[in-house]
Order: structure tokens, then C-alpha cells, then sequence
């Protein structure tokens, strides 16, 4: 298997800015660790700044290990909840507060890569496949398109991501803030 130099380069960065933080890590340190030449970095990335938004890369790749383990006995619903509560976790667990914080942040800029609402994402794939294989099972309503549902459903999810930068992670993200989450899905389960 061929070597993929931009997955070098995403995942050593990501090991640095955990260990290091995003402002004390160098284009050099990241060369360094990820073996690679500095042209080839730059043929990648034009800066260390341009790496922020892979952090939906690494976040997708989470995603698809997690739909491998996905409860089948559970309803479409609690499988969409409970990516929620898994990826809460892993972000919470792996993902320093300052991280997230610049990431969020790099969004915001009309320079930004626009990383976490770009609907090629896995992320998106895999919400609108679950949110329609519920629509087709009757346990959502389809007074909505999944396009809307999977939208109103990110939003919630970021506006979590969001708040627990804002305090610094000094509040769980896992815990209430899914219970928000849910009880936006659950606007649109089907009463029985």
C-alpha cells in the first residue's frame, strides 16, 4: 500500500497540537515527525494554519469506525444518539479545548476551509443515510426533507461543541449536552 503523504502529515500534526498545543507547534515540527520533505508539506497544506480543518478528517474517520459498531438492535433513532454520545466521548477524551477552539474559530474566517459544514463530509453521509433509513422505517417524520433534519441535527450538535469551548471544557460534553442533542432528534420521531 502506498504511502499517503497528507495522512502523515494530518495525523502527526494532530499528535503534535494534542501534545503541544496549536500555537507551540512548528511547519518544522510537523516535517519532522511526519517524514516528510517541506515541499511536499506545502504541496499539502499552505500553512500549519490550513491543517485546522482536518480536524473534521480525523473527526470522519472516527465516524466510520463507530457506524462499524453501530447496535443493530437498537432503533435507527438511538443509533443516531448514540453516535452522538460516542463521538462526545472521543472529543472530549482526545480533543483539547483550544483545538476544537481554533478549529471553530478557522470557520468563522471567509478564508476558512468551512471544513465542518462542507456536505461532502463522511459526517454528513452518514446522518442522511441513518436520518432517511428512519424515515423509510416510520420512526421519523418525513414532514421534512433529511437534508433539513440532518441540518437542524448538526447544528445542535455544533452549538454543544461550541458552548464547551466557551467554558473551557470546564462542564462535561458528554452528559447534558447530548440530552440537547437528542431532544432535537426527538422533535421529529413519529409518536406511535
Amino acid at each position: 500500500m502506498p504511502r499517503d503523504a497528507r495522512d502523515d502529515i494530518v495525523h502527526a500534526s494532530w499528535g503534535l497540537f494534542r501534545a503541544r498545543g496549536f500555537r507551540r507547534t512548528t511547519v518544522d515540527d510537523i516535517i519532522e515527525r511526519a517524514g516528510i520533505a517541506k515541499g511536499t508539506f506545502y504541496h499539502h497544506f499552505r500553512g500549519k494554519s490550513a491543517l485546522l480543518g482536518t480536524l473534521s478528517d480525523i473527526f470522519d474517520d472516527k465516524y466510520r469506525e463507530l457506524e462499524k459498531d453501530l447496535d443493530p438492535s437498537l432503533s435507527i433513532v438511538d443509533q443516531i444518539k448514540s453516535l452522538n454520545v460516542a463521538m462526545f466521548t472521543f472529543i472530549e477524551g482526545t480533543v483539547p479545548v483550544d483545538l476544537l477552539r481554533e478549529l471553530l474559530a478557522s470557520q468563522l474566517s471567509p478564508r476558512g476551509d468551512r471544513s465542518l459544514v462542507n456536505q461532502e463530509r463522511y459526517y454528513f453521509a452518514i446522518h442522511r443515510k441513518l436520518v432517511a433509513r428512519a424515515q423509510e422505517a416510520g420512526e421519523l417524520t418525513s414532514d421534512l426533507s433529511v437534508h433539513d433534519i440532518v441540518r437542524l441535527y448538526a447544528m445542535a450538535e455544533r452549538s454543544m461543541l461550541y458552548d464547551w469551548c466557551l467554558h473551557q471544557g470546564a462542564q462535561p460534553l458528554v452528559g447534558e449536552p447530548n440530552r440537547i442533542v437528542a431532544g432535537v432528534l426527538d422533535q421529529f420521531v413519529v409518536s406511535p
